[in-house]
């Protein structure tokens, strides 16, 4: 019973977190990630990684295997965050990496980024690395934070 209770939890925290979900523009997506102290100096990378592996879609969910997911905007893997309970590397529920506030998806991703750099999205490496990238400059975001 307590199993079947856990699974109704998980899966109204899900369909919840969805309905929070926001799908940014490439300029809305650049102003989050300022915001967020991401260096302006990567910005595009972050951009074009973040386009490539989410769609810039928060509530993205890609199932590798059942015991390998990514979650959200950065598709963070399930070795950085618990479903149900906060865990993981990042000491963070999966779901939270689901809505639309990306404060908390923004610190894992800069840690996931400290341990293992760009070449842990494998997207980046074969969409983004030693391509023309997004030029987020001429967004006006850009000049006003």
């Amino acid at each position: 019973m307590e199993n079947k209770r856990i699974q109704y939890l998980l899966i109204f925290t899900v369909i919840f977190a969805i309905a929070e979900c926001k799908v940014f523009t490439r300029c809305q997506l650049t102003r989050e990630l300022l915001r967020n102290n991401f260096p302006r100096t990567f910005i595009s990378n972050w951009v074009c990684m973040i386009e490539h592996e989410s769609d810039r879609n928060t509530a993205a969910v890609v199932t590798k295997s059942s015991r390998k997911k990514f979650y959200g905007l950065f598709q963070i893997g399930s070795e950085f965050c618990k479903e149900g309970r906060k865990g993981g590397k990042c000491d963070i529920t999966c779901e939270a990496l689901l809505d639309e506030d990306i404060k908390e998806d923004s610190l894992c991703a800069q840690k996931v980024f400290d341990q293992e750099g760009f070449k842990y999205w494998s997207k980046w490496g074969t969409r983004c690395k030693g391509q023309t990238l997004p030029d987020v400059e001429k967004c006006p975001e850009w000049l006003n934070l």
